[in-house]
């Protein structure tokens, strides 16, 4: 068995305000995380500090975007998946980083997801869609709703998920720094 991690946040940003506002979600924003470092998540978001540019960026707790919004709220869920589909995302990821220059934001595909219509694009997305997408097509996991669909609070609803933090950014980087918080490691 494998781990993986859901990171789920909230920022101050006017997307994050305007999201929430629409979902009425505690959290607005999802990543996936291999490693309980949550030093590389997978994502798609703002590439700078600035709205745009905005495609599949890695974030870090520590750094950049996540540690200008540091005292903001997220919460980390934890899944366990079988090494074979563990194989399998790591495949999907790889796809994704492939091509890395071609993939954008989808916000139109938001839009969509907004008013309960299925609708892809090649390379676009936006970042619960994204995730999804990960787990779906890597991970082989059955999801509630189709990948175009999915909301960062339709997660919770995955069988065998386990909270394992809900509070803040930069106090997550903190507890995982000083080993307050720690995770399995499967990767030795």
């Amino acid at each position: 068995m494998k781990e993986i991690f859901l990171f789920l946040s909230s920022t101050k940003t006017n997307v994050s305000k305007f999201v929430g506002l629409f979902t009425k979600s505690k959290t607005t924003h999802s990543a996936l995380c291999l490693n309980g470092k949550f030093d590389y998540m997978y994502t798609f978001g703002r590439k700078t500090l600035k709205p745009f540019p905005a495609g599949f960026v890695h974030e870090n707790v520590r750094k950049n975007m996540l540690a200008v919004q540091g005292k903001c709220y997220c919460e980390v869920y934890r899944l366990e998946i079988e090494d074979e589909n563990y194989q399998s995302l790591l495949a999907e990821i790889e796809k994704y980083e492939a091509e890395i220059e071609k993939y954008k934001y989808a916000l139109l595909g938001a839009a969509f997801c907004w008013f309960g219509i299925k609708k892809t694009f090649k390379y676009k997305r936006f970042c619960s869609q994204f995730v999804a997408n990960l787990l779906h097509d890597g991970a082989k996991i059955e999801l509630p709703r189709h990948t175009s669909l999915m909301r960062p609070k339709d997660f919770l609803t995955l069988p065998n998920i386990e909270l394992v933090y809900s509070g803040t950014i930069q106090e997550l980087g903190e507890k995982v720094d000083s080993g307050e918080l720690v995770f399995k490691r499967f990767d030795d």
